[in-house]
């Protein structure tokens, strides 16, 4: 059963100098994102201390590099799935940020079921996705995980984690910043849920 979870965000991404939206928009990672990456696994090799894990990231470019990066600093290979994906973003994915917006549907409330794109995600069907994955997954990995993934994607997770209803989910969000750690565990003692790191990018220095 699923005890501690590291949640790892890609490192810095093409599309973000090139003022294209996010999402499923499929870019590799910039020179900046590879070190960054590099540093992480560095990190992890030193937090996991050579203990047995899952290790899983999202298959869009960007994410599954950065896993392959850190794998070889934990000597661990990453299985990509889609389930770890970022929010669809539909027809706007490879649009620049101007494209985009020419494509944007007008907000509906509630705002967690708002499809802001043609053939896009709601925020809650994309946390439906993350959380059906991790229900699945909490008793089919070893007592460690590793995710790299996402920001919205790791929001998702932690949703999942702390348990909350759609009303805290609409009202309650993290920073997640390019390869930072969060890390999910449960308290030995009691068995509750614990958040041990929050957004840590001190290994980024």
């Amino acid at each position: 059963m699923l005890k501690e979870l590291y949640l790892i965000r890609h490192g810095e991404a093409e599309h973000l100098l090139k003022g294209m939206i996010g999402g499923w928009t499929d870019t590799p990672l910039t020179d900046r994102g590879r070190a960054q990456a590099e540093l992480t696994g560095e990190r992890l090799a030193s937090l996991l201390s050579g203990k047995p894990i899952g290790y899983y990231s999202s298959d869009l470019t960007r994410a599954s590099d950065t896993a392959e990066i850190i794998g070889r600093a934990i000597s661990k290979s990453p299985i990509a799935v889609e389930e770890l994906r970022e929010l669809n973003n539909g027809l706007a994915a490879n649009k620049t940020k101007e494209q985009a917006e020419a494509l944007k549907r007008p907000i509906t409330y509630p705002i967690l079921d708002w499809i802001p794109y043609p053939e896009a995600e709601s925020w809650i069907m994309m946390h439906d996705r993350v959380a059906r994955f991790m229900d699945r997954m909490k008793h089919d990995v070893p007592e460690t995980a590793v995710f790299v993934t996402h920001a919205n994607t790791i929001n998702s997770i932690l949703h999942w984690w702390m348990e909350f209803d759609k009303e805290l989910i609409s009202k309650v969000s993290f920073d997640i910043d390019p390869c930072s750690i969060t890390l999910l565990n449960l308290v030995e003692w009691s068995g509750s849920k614990n958040i041990s790191k929050l957004n840590d990018t001190s290994h980024l220095i």
